[in-house]
């Protein structure tokens, strides 16, 4: 038994001096364990990032110690979730409501959901020109729609 704690203790001691928020990424738990550089300190602000989806909340938000993306038509986590949903949001778009509907609202920060859905969908033929459309030629024929 003193054999297993004393092997546990060398193998963990890398770890207590590991490189000190930096490996917590952003998010609330970052910012409530701030300045405690410990092993059991960067274990919960870990798991406290990666819980209730904080994360994407700081890098849509730009709080939390994450930069907001300059352009959120542009942003990763928009391609990413068009690309992932073209069929669920092609649906929604027609309908003129729905999840999909709701999670580019919130990536893109729209206040006036209603608004924008109802725009979505009047230009449903103009946003989904083919059933081959690329994720990207939606994205910008969404922009181009909305923003002009």
């Amino acid at each position: 038994m003193k054999k297993t704690i004393a092997t546990l203790l060398i193998l963990a001691a890398p770890f207590a001096y590991a490189d000190k928020q930096h490996n917590v990424g952003i998010g609330l738990g970052t910012e409530v364990f701030k300045g405690h550089d410990g092993l059991v300190s960067q274990v919960c602000a870990a798991t406290t990032n990666a819980s209730c989806g904080n994360q994407t909340f700081a890098i849509t938000s730009g709080t939390l110690g994450a930069n907001k993306p300059a352009e959120l038509w542009a942003s990763k986590e928009l391609n990413k979730f068009v690309e992932e949903n073209m069929d669920g949001l092609a649906q929604d778009m027609a309908q003129g409501q729905g999840e999909s509907l709701d999670a580019i609202c919130s990536i893109l920060q729209i206040e006036n959901k209603d608004a924008f859905n109802a725009t979505l969908q009047e230009n449903f033929g103009t946003i989904y020109t083919s059933g081959a459309i690329s994720h990207d030629e939606v994205i910008g024929n969404m922009k181009t729609v909305v923003v002009g």
